[in-house]
């Protein structure tokens, strides 16, 4: 598979991603961190968090965010790319617990990542929705499963926010540990009012 082009759209049965210049019509966006003026840097394109399988070491991210109002998911993009390894990893949409990633709302199979650098997003849909609420927090996660445990994929920060920090979260040694970065990690997160 050749390079993705600005503007082009790469839809497979096992995999699916694009790049972030072609707007989904009719979604509202809950959450966007993903630049889109400049088609050639809508992220940091070699710099980011390691998501790798136990093993390589294991290690999960996650990214929280909080909606101004009710809404219900029906598309998350994340800027992840691989690295080596079974090229795959797990896209989950969680609810919060106590500061830190809880349980998976939702949960996607994203194989056949680009490769890491710029610009294309892995993209999740979900037809039905998930509803969300106002004010309460919730996780865009990336983690592995049994079939990717030698995964090692890098989730992009985001190049539109390097003033304010965020809430992230790591797992390793078998728990989530919360804590502030800046930049963030690049993602979206789209759906319905």
């Amino acid at each position: 598979m050749g390079q993705t082009r600005p503007n082009e759209v790469v839809t497979e049965s096992a995999r699916s991603y694009r790049t972030t210049n072609v707007a989904p019509s009719g979604l509202v966006t809950i959450f966007n961190n993903i630049g889109g003026k400049y088609p050639q840097g809508v992220y940091w394109c070699c710099t980011g968090y390691d998501i790798i399988g136990p093993a390589q070491g294991e290690q999960w991210m996650a990214t929280a965010f909080t909606p101004s109002a009710n809404h219900t998911v029906t598309r998350i993009e994340v800027a992840v790319g691989y690295l080596l390894g079974t090229n795959g990893v797990v896209l989950s949409l969680n609810d919060d617990n106590n500061g830190v990633p809880g349980k998976a709302l939702k949960s996607w199979n994203a194989l056949g990542l680009p490769s890491f650098g710029c610009c294309a997003l892995v993209v999740k849909s979900d037809g039905s929705g998930i509803p969300i609420r106002a004010g309460k927090q919730y996780w865009v996660v990336l983690s592995t499963n049994s079939h990717e445990s030698d995964t090692v994929a890098v989730w992009n920060l985001n190049d539109t926010d390097q003033v304010d920090f965020v809430t992230a979260a790591t797992y390793t040694n078998k728990q989530w540990s919360a804590f502030q970065m800046s930049p963030g990690l690049a993602f979206a997160v789209k759906g319905s009012n």
